[in-house]
């Protein structure tokens, strides 16, 4: 039976997202920092982000940019934004990524950051995002990643592969190359920033029993306790102290892209 896949809105997300998805103090300003490398960004440069979110990239480089547009699905979400310093800065509009309300090539840049996997029709949003961008203009495409070190998320991972490949459009194994295979082509190397966050094993497994991650949002509550069985299981095999926070390594990711040709 196939599966249909459907756009997830963070309104859910919107009280406890700054928690587990913020950087650690000071490492925004590093983040955002790789955007304006990639870009070759300046205070004349009018920006659009899709997947705003609460502000966690906009925030501190919009002070850095002449326009800084923000579209959500999520309005909770924007409305924790709008709550915080310097979020009267950014220009919020509620609306779908797949029809962007802006005129042809009326932004610099458009950035995006894990928000691709979330849509079930991201090559319409890469269209509208062609649309838009003026010429020379690039998508800036940023993400995480932990690294194979953290043996949890792997764990996890590998336990819940199979409902994964059945409700996200974009798989684990293309979230670095579907872009290419789109035709979009890359600009530079890829820039990153290494960081080191702390947590322990049973934050992680609380976590995940809370369903604070969107992967688990559809999952039944069977697949939900295999998942955790699996990383339960880890913990004890290797005779991790559940309660002893670890230091996780960290990248924050920004690759820039023109459209194709």
């Amino acid at each position: 039976m196939q599966t249909t896949l459907q756009y997830v809105s963070f309104d859910r997300a919107a009280d406890y997202y700054d928690e587990t998805r913020g950087f650690p103090p000071g490492v925004e300003h590093e983040a955002v920092a790789l955007f304006v490398e990639a870009g070759q960004l300046t205070p004349r440069s009018r920006i659009l982000e899709i997947g705003v979110g609460t502000g966690r990239i906009a925030l501190p480089l919009a002070p850095r940019v002449g326009t800084y547009l923000g579209l959500d699905i999520s309005l909770a979400m924007m409305q924790r934004l709008r709550q915080k310093d310097g979020g009267e800065r950014i220009i919020l509009i509620e609306g779908n990524a797949a029809h962007l309300p802006f005129a042809n090539h009326s932004v610099d840049a458009v950035i995006a950051v894990h928000v691709f996997h979330l849509i079930p029709n991201y090559m319409d949003v890469l269209d509208e995002i062609r649309r838009i961008l003026r010429p020379g203009g690039m998508l800036l495409h940023g993400w995480n990643d932990r690294g194979t070190e953290n043996m949890l998320e792997r764990t996890w991972r590998e336990a819940t592969s199979h409902f994964e490949e059945t409700t996200r459009p974009i798989s684990w194994e293309k979230r670095q190359t579907f872009l290419s295979e789109a035709g979009w082509r890359s600009v530079g190397s890829e820039l990153r920033h290494s960081y080191a966050t702390l947590r322990s094993p049973a934050t992680y497994v609380q976590h995940l029993r809370e369903r604070k991650w969107s992967q688990t949002w559809r999952m039944t509550d069977a697949q939900m306790e295999a998942g955790i069985a699996a990383v339960e299981a880890y913990i004890a095999a290797n005779h991790l102290d559940p309660m002893l926070p670890t230091q996780v390594e960290a990248t924050f990711n920004v690759q820039a892209f023109l459209p194709p040709n």
